[in-house]
């Protein structure tokens, strides 16, 4: 992991005109001060959280005993630089409290990745952002192995999903209390660069784990 980054206090159009109908439609935003990290947390850096008691160890459940699931990063002994994978939304808000941090809101992420114009694909706007490794499964890639978008960040769009702190809530109506929190990016089966687009909005059960989602860490900035 690189640290964070500072993202200055915006206002910025969301959303877009083009997608899916949850990534619509475009529409005014403001978005406070706050701290991003550069990376993905790294499958490294979450094993230092499991080793300080603060964090639960990855594992799926069999009639013996639970065990590290083979498919996920952290069984993986060499793939340390790679994105932690197969965190449910509350291992990865214990990750971010054990670092004084938080899970960023999806209007932060948004904010984050695109700055004040979020185009419809990586391809367009974050060139190299999104990498796709060929030929393992799951194939995500070392963290900042392409090129840094806004601000600085690495890889907004593509390698895995990231979890947001935000309710799936329909734009207009931040208010509502949908038990699915927000995940946005896209991941590594995306192997159609020019569909990831960094305005995708899905939700998932907040005990939800797949090889396709991890997560990054944010904190408010005065």
């Amino acid at each position: 992991m690189r640290g964070m980054v500072h993202v200055p206090a915006a206002d910025f159009r969301m959303g877009t005109r083009f997608g899916d109908p949850n990534e619509q439609p475009r529409h005014d935003a403001h978005v406070e001060a706050f701290d991003i990290d550069v990376t993905e947390v790294t499958v490294a850096a979450f094993g230092r959280c499991v080793r300080a008691g603060a964090c639960s160890e990855i594992t799926t459940t069999t009639s013996d005993a639970p065990q590290r699931d083979p498919e996920c990063n952290g069984a993986r002994r060499d793939w340390i630089d790679h994105p932690v994978n197969c965190v449910d939304w509350q291992t990865a808000e214990a990750y971010c409290r054990w670092m004084g941090k938080r899970l960023p809101t999806e209007v932060e992420w948004e904010y984050a990745a695109c700055g004040s114009d979020c185009t419809t694909s990586v391809g367009e706007r974050n060139g190299k952002a999104a990498v796709f490794a060929v030929g393992r499964w799951p194939f995500t890639s070392p963290v900042a192995s392409g090129s840094a978008g806004a601000f600085g960040i690495y890889d907004m769009g593509g390698d895995v999903w990231e979890w947001t702190s935000s309710h799936l809530c329909a734009y207009g109506d931040a208010s509502c209390q949908d038990a699915h929190r927000v995940i946005r990016g896209g991941s590594w089966p995306i192997t159609d660069l020019p569909r990831v687009r960094l305005t995708a909005r899905e939700g998932r059960q907040p005990e939800m784990r797949d090889t396709n989602l991890g997560f990054r860490c944010a904190r408010s900035s005065l």
